[in-house]
This record gives C-alpha cells, structure tokens and sequence, in this order.
C-alpha cells in the first residue's frame, strides 16, 4: 500500500487547480526530476479526493510529480481529474496579462472557434498565475514566451487548434502527459484543441528547460 499523503488549506483557483503551502524540502521529497525556476513549486496529481469542506486534497505518494520547485512555501497544485461538483465557477482574468498576451487572445477571438477562445484564455491565464512573463508575436500566427523563449504557441485557426513547442527533448516530457508529443528540431511539439487539454498542456509548458538565470 502507498504512503498517504494530505496537503491542508489547499484554496480553488479553478477547475483542476489549487494554491497551497508546501516548503521547498518537503517538495523535494517528493522525488522526480523537477525544475527549478522562479518562486512557486508547481506539483501534479493524477489521481487524488478533494474535500471543498475541509480544504484538503488527499493522495497516494505514488499519483504525484513535482514539476517545478520554488524559492516560497507557495505551491500550485495541478489535478488531472475533478468531479463537476468540485468545479467553482471561477472567472477567468486577464488582468495580469501584458500587451503581448493581449494581442494573442485577440487573434484567438478573431481567428478561433468561440470554445478554442475560451481555451487559449483560460491556458494562458493559468500559465500567467504561475510564471510570470509576456508572450511576443512573430512575423505570423506565432508567439514566443519572453524573456526566455522555453514554449511557443502557434494559432492554427484553418483546423482551430493551437500548436504548441516547449524546450527540450521528447524524452525529457515522455511521462508528463497523456498528449501525443512529436520531436520539432530537438524541441518537443503538442497540439491543444480543447478545454479538456488545458491540464496536460500546463504539466509540459511548466516543464519545459529554461535558460539559467
């Protein structure tokens, strides 16, 4: 049987998302071969039973993966399933994003499906709540992440998908996620086309390799 494992005042940020606290040691004991890059740890749950009552999100040590290890006590959790009851109806916000986040929601809303809007708004949105940063159009339908170019988001609006590229190899994302990978010149290639791709999305965006500071 697996070790137990409990994470108390876990508050919803949204659907598969929470904010805990968890030291940076005790992320570590976690295991896996996480980042480390900015000030929140970022950790994956792939299955798991969240109490709204009691704020607590309850797991086996076997169904998590650290994916980043902050600097804080600050943690975002991901859960890769949640019951529709567990769903807070949670705007989503756009006041944190800068002009270059901007300018690629409104080439989604002018070239996408009024669902894949939704969906490029709600992955950016859930990348901003956890690496800062601003996205900077190129000479077409493509964004890179600035200042440290470690995913890119081609808008595919003729199939209405989005194409993303995070840095690094397949190998190093092969048990992230559950969304088909392709190799792109040594970097790794996936494609969103649709809200239920949000989660699995996130886990390899947040582990992209980023550039030493």
């Amino acid at each position: 049987m697996s070790l137990l494992i409990t994470i108390t005042g876990a508050k919803s940020l949204g659907p598969n998302l929470w904010e805990a606290r968890l030291p940076p040691q005790r992320v570590r004991q976690l295991g896996g071969s996480p980042t480390s890059v900015g000030q929140r740890s970022v950790l994956f749950l792939s299955d798991f039973i969240f109490s709204e009552k009691e704020k607590e999100l309850t797991f086996e040590f076997d169904a998590i993966t650290p994916i980043n290890i902050g600097t804080s006590d600050k943690v975002i959790v991901l859960g890769s399933t949640v019951n529709e009851d567990q769903m807070p109806e949670t705007p989503i916000s756009s006041e944190c994003l800068g002009k270059g986040d901007q300018e690629f929601l409104n080439l989604c809303e002018k070239e996408l499906s009024a669902d894949m809007f939704h969906t490029a708004k709600l992955l950016l949105t859930e990348v901003r709540r956890v690496s800062s940063g601003e996205l900077k159009r190129g000479t077409k339908k493509n964004f890179s992440e600035t200042p440290d170019n470690f995913w890119y988001v081609v808008v595919q609006n003729r199939i209405d998908q989005l194409q993303i590229t995070v840095r690094g190899p397949v190998e190093h994302f092969a048990q992230i996620s559950a969304l088909e990978l392709k190799d792109d010149r040594g970097n790794t290639r996936f494609k969103v086309k649709a809200e239920a791709d949000i989660g699995e999305a996130l886990k390899l965006i947040l582990h992209a390799i980023r550039k030493p500071r």
